[in-house]
């Protein structure tokens, strides 16, 4: 089976090609630091043949946070937090990277609730647009967060540009109405996550592995952002970004029935590209797995089915048929990540 076989991407060997995808779990402590919760978890799931953990979120800065409870890179004293993690899954051979965001117009503290345009966001407020100075330093805030990941022993970085967030806002024509040089074209509206990869490596260095999540697909202008992002994944690979994590806008109610659902668009987006890919989106048994990596992706993520099951891959491996999650999203509701459903 080629799930269980080691995986080399450009910089990083991963002992098989299940991923455990980032997941805001609000389980952190309130002054941002990982917690003994957190630290729990990412160990059972790394006991249980994870081979690739994707914590996070990491935000870049505090008022860039989604939420109370969030997890921070933005300053030194988060270090030694963040090393715990690396201590507590090394046993397993199961390697762990930090996802860093900013929330952008989702933003919980309203001064860094900014978008590259001027838009209103769901609950009603208005997002205003970023500054040319605060795109600098939050540039500077993502660089110096993944200085810091790396520093605590962390084996790599991913940049989080999907889901509505600061970076996928920037990526979209939808929230992306600049004039100047962060806009206009493709070619803007993909600089400021150009410039952060770049900017990772020269201060890490470039065998420090940085990955990126992004959206398969998004609401409007679907067809305009998805050419432009097969030209974002040539540019990332030329760059030397180490993968390419796939998720999507929105899950309809036929795509909760459905396995692989981002399997398609993102098969798209990688084109003839040599560029190492990660698809996540209904991922719950080993056949599965095995379709979307037949089919050109080099790994595979799972959120919601290990919320609901951290040993689910062991399960799996001892005969269970499928997940026991039923994608009903409750699990994503306000609070601390967990599963609805009674334990068996």
């Amino acid at each position: 089976m080629k799930l269980f076989e080691e995986v080399k991407l450009r910089n990083l060997s991963i002992k098989n090609r299940i991923v455990r995808s980032a997941t805001h779990s609000m389980l952190g402590s309130l002054d941002g630091s990982i917690s003994e919760k957190e630290l729990d978890m990412f160990e059972e799931l790394a006991a249980n043949d994870i081979g690739l953990i994707i914590a996070g979120q990491f935000f870049v800065t505090e008022g860039g946070i989604v939420a109370p409870a969030s997890n921070l890179l933005s300053d030194d004293l988060f270090i030694d937090k963040a090393a715990a993690i690396v201590e507590r899954v090394k046993k397993y051979d199961t390697k762990i990277i930090a996802q860093l965001n900013h929330a952008g117009a989702q933003a919980y503290n309203s001064e860094e609730c900014f978008a590259p345009s001027a838009i209103k966001i769901g609950d009603g407020r208005k997002a205003r647009e970023i500054t040319v100075e605060e795109i600098e330093a939050l540039k500077e805030a993502f660089i110096n967060s993944a200085y810091r990941a790396k520093h605590a022993g962390l084996h790599g970085v991913q940049i989080h540009a999907a889901h509505d967030y600061l970076l996928c806002e920037f990526l979209t024509p939808e929230y992306n109405k600049r004039k100047d040089k962060y806009g206009r074209s493709a070619e803007g509206r993909r600089l400021i996550v150009e410039e952060i990869l770049a900017g990772i490596k020269k201060k890490c260095g470039e065998e420090f592995p940085v990955f990126i999540k992004v959206n398969s697909n998004v609401k409007k202008n679907n067809k305009e952002y998805q050419e432009d992002l097969k030209d974002l994944v040539k540019s990332l690979g030329e760059l030397g970004i180490e993968a390419v994590e796939f998720s999507g806008y929105k899950v309809s109610e036929q795509d909760k029935e459905r396995c692989n659902y981002n399997l398609e668009d993102a098969l798209r987006a990688k084109g003839s590209t040599d560029v190492k890919t990660i698809l996540v989106g209904g991922i719950d048994n080993f056949n599965a797995m095995e379709e979307a990596i037949n089919s050109g992706m080099d790994m595979v993520a799972l959120s919601r089915a290990l919320i609901c099951q951290g040993d689910l891959i062991t399960k799996l491996k001892n005969g269970q048929e499928k997940a026991r999650c039923v994608r009903c999203n409750m699990c994503y509701t306000a609070g601390p990540k967990r599963c609805i459903l009674p334990k068996n």
